[in-house]
């Protein structure tokens, strides 16, 4: 074939072969659709739980995004994004075909993978629906087809506003605002140029790059990080001399409050309970884009956690449990707590029932008495040890009956009033008060403070429950003082106090609702005045605070399993226990047994002087002592039950079980058949 002929054959063979490329890819193009629905979780949006600034993060349930509109990107985060990225994006054509082929023979020779997509086709490939994510040619012409779509017929910043929103940062982070909150802990509208530098070349190589130290990932971000500010110079964004002036920015270890004190596995629980229990259950939270606002303060929760770990929680035997809580008495809202070390148990110490309150069940004994006329100047009589018939009246120590005794340190009294026998947790005193009071009306006080109803269901008939043989959570007994602060008014302990739903509304809450009255304003006086004493003269006179008046109630049960501290100030209330779950003995360092006036009035101590200060000293009222003055004194004591002659306390009966502690009763006070009280 002459050679003319045989140039001619072969251009007409390639120009049938353009015409047929030409055409497969027209008809390809034409028949791609253009994707409208995102894949499936990309715009997955989590629900966040926030600190009381309604600012500062907690955790996060579901998707760590948080999408933002398109003037809440200010546009030095935008330019450092396109310099990482896509340098030609609002005049390309939204594909760049060098860096396609870059990328198809790095895959096809096994080189990096990264690279060599634009923006564009990045949101083709990650957000939409319709590209499978196989590495193949058929696969990556449709991306790019799709892509020349997005850029001829999609507004351009609504396209980097969807890649912004949805991009993988790192951090377990998706969209820019997370990854704000994560790396710097501020909203992306605050960010700075170097800020917005780093994030942006975060995105190359996410799982990768280090932001800290100088090995050979965190040297590689940081000449991204130039290579970035230097684009930003090139495309006329920055000066060279402001890009020259950036420093590589500090970012925080872990993404703002998710280790918090180690607490957030314990917020994350309990704030489910809550939202479970005001009808809005945990499928909804997830992924739902809820704000949930507490009042917990993160200063505040660093102190709790600070004031059980300084008791030496780390050198605690590993079957003892210990926890603060503190709830603000105007609505029950909870503003500070430490569970626990979540590495000694996931089961927090303070939302969960975890050991008897022993004598700071007391004063709900005190308060059904008060409640029910009697003023708080009346008298009992201390002497120990004394034995109980079933219907109160003291018998001989001989004879069948609930025998009690005062703590070693206080022996045998002689005439009390309330307060003296609060200070001091006279128990002989308290069980011949709640007999005179009603053991059922004891039980009805603690119930209407906000005790549950299923703690106190197996003791409501037994006198035993005076002296704490309940097992009562601590935010319960928190919530229950709390009443004595405020003048009166039960309330619901709570860390959720406003739920904010994806369409912006507020989403009802039941303890919101203002809580019943259980006491007037002078009979919580009188509750106070007699626990004031408590710290003034008693076995809480470690809890202290200087120039501030507080009030609260030591408790210690049998054989030291576990000791309490509640107290309270006006506008605080805040409750501390320690329990060994095995059942064995508390001991300090020097071995010596642990009760109530020991570690848990110290831990109180060191956390209320440390966030008092942020609260305005307020007083307690003063009560005006209405109601009937009565005398269990006055009684023809029989000899048997007298003081010892000497007068000395202690003198007479066994050795007892410490301040506020709760003994077990020896003989059901009741009719045969109705149980036994537990210890």
């Amino acid at each position: 074939m002459p050679r003319r002929r045989w140039a001619q054959v072969c251009l007409g063979v390639v120009a049938a072969l353009l015409v047929l490329v030409v055409g497969g890819v027209t008809g390809l193009y034409v028949t791609t659709p253009l994707p409208t629905e995102p894949q499936r979780g990309v715009t997955d949006e989590g629900s966040t739980v926030y600190f009381d600034d309604g600012r500062r993060p907690i955790l996060r349930f579901g998707a760590n995004r948080e999408t933002v509109r398109h003037d809440q990107i200010p546009d030095r985060v935008r330019w450092a994004v396109l310099s990482a990225e896509d340098r030609g994006f609002y005049t390309g054509h939204g594909v760049s075909m060098t860096g396609t082929f870059r990328a198809l023979w790095n895959n096809a020779s096994g080189g990096d993978t990264q690279g060599g997509s634009t923006i564009t086709q990045q949101l083709a490939r990650n957000y939409y629906k319709g590209l499978s994510r196989r590495r193949t040619m058929g696969r990556k012409v449709k991306e790019i087809l799709i892509s020349v779509k997005l850029a001829r017929q999609r507004n351009r910043d609504r396209i980097l506003d969807l890649y912004l929103n949805t991009i993988y940062f790192g951090r377990q982070t998706s969209g820019v605002q997370a990854a704000a909150r994560a790396y710097f802990g501020k909203d992306v509208w605050q960010l700075s140029v170097a800020e917005a530098a780093l994030l942006a070349a975060m995105i190359q190589r996410p799982a990768y790059f280090r932001t800290q130290g100088n090995d050979a990932p965190a040297r590689a971000l940081r000449y991204r990080w130039r290579y970035v500010l230097d684009g930003m110079v090139a495309m006329g964004r920055l000066s060279r001399s402001q890009a020259d002036a950036q420093r590589f920015p500090r970012t925080v270890r872990e993404w703002q409050g998710v280790g918090v004190s180690g607490q957030a596995t314990f917020v994350r629980q309990r704030v489910l309970e809550e939202l479970e229990a005001a009808g809005i259950p945990a499928q909804s939270v997830v992924n739902g884009r809820m704000r949930i606002h507490t009042a917990l303060n993160d200063g505040w929760m660093r102190a709790a956690g600070d004031a059980v770990r300084g008791a030496g929680e780390s050198r605690w035997a590993a079957s003892v449990r210990g926890g603060l809580v503190a709830v603000d008495p105007k609505d029950g809202a909870v503003r500070a707590f430490y569970g626990g070390d979540p590495a000694r148990s996931q089961y927090d110490s303070v939302f969960n029932p975890v050991a008897q309150v022993g004598s700071t069940f007391k004063p709900f004994v005190l308060a059904a008495a008060v409640r029910r006329g009697t003023a708080v100047r009346s008298r009992v009589y201390g002497t120990s040890p004394l034995n109980f018939a079933p219907d109160g009246e003291l018998t001989p120590m001989t004879a069948p009956g609930m025998k009690i005794k005062n703590d070693e340190h206080i022996g045998s009294l002689g005439p009390v009033d309330l307060g003296r026998a609060t200070a001091l947790s006279v128990n002989t005193g308290y069980m011949k008060l709640a007999f005179e009071t009603g053991i059922g009306n004891v039980v009805r006080m603690a119930e209407d403070l906000g005790v549950p109803e299923q703690a106190l269901r197996p003791y409501r008939a037994q006198a035993g429950v005076t002296l704490g043989i309940p097992t009562i959570p601590a935010v319960r007994q928190a919530a229950a003082y709390a009443a004595f602060a405020n003048g009166g008014i039960a309330i619901t302990p709570h860390l959720v106090t406003r739920v904010v739903d994806a369409s912006g509304h507020d989403v009802p809450l039941p303890w919101t609702r203002t809580g019943a009255r259980v006491l007037s304003r002078e009979q919580s006086a009188q509750v106070n005045w007699a626990m004031r004493r408590t710290v003034t003269e008693g076995t809480g006179r470690r809890a202290a605070l200087p120039g501030r008046v507080s009030a609260g109630k030591t408790g210690t049960t049998d054989h030291n399993r576990a000791a309490w501290y509640v107290g309270y100030v006006p506008n605080l209330s805040t409750a501390v226990m320690m329990a060994d779950t095995r059942g064995r003995t508390l001991r300090d360092a020097a071995r010596r047994p642990i009760s109530g006036e020991d570690a848990p009035t110290v831990i109180w101590h060191a956390f209320m002087a440390r966030v008092s200060g942020s609260l305005p000293v307020q007083a307690f009222d003063e009560p005006a002592f209405t109601g009937t003055v009565r005398d269990w004194t006055d009684s023809r004591v029989p000899v048997h039950l007298a003081p010892p002659p000497s007068g000395r306390p202690g003198a007479a009966g066994a050795p007892g079980r410490g301040p506020g502690r709760t003994p077990p009763p020896s003989v059901d006070p009741r009719p045969k058949g109705a149980g036994r009280a537990r210890r």
